[in-house]
């Protein structure tokens, strides 16, 4: 067999060895909105629950710019 014939071959398999390694998930998402920080207590429960936190905001509530709520988004893959 050529060489160049044995190195496409080799590619190809490492390519669809690979393709059944990675996976697609779909995600669902939960937001949740507070006026106070959320602890890391309540952060390791979402986690044990298999949520990621994949956004933080801190948001103003009034235009003196003391007030805020806090707005958490997390994903987790879809069952």
């Amino acid at each position: 067999m050529k060489p160049s014939l044995k190195f496409s071959l080799a590619v190809t398999s490492v390519a669809l060895i690979l393709a059944g390694c990675v996976t697609a998930h779909n995600w669902e998402y939960r937001t949740r909105t507070t006026q106070q920080r959320i602890g890391k207590t309540i952060l390791d429960e979402y986690g044990k629950s298999g949520w990621e936190l994949i956004q933080f905001e801190r948001i103003p509530v009034d235009k003196t710019g003391t007030n805020y709520q806090f707005e958490y988004i997390f994903k987790r893959p879809l069952k």
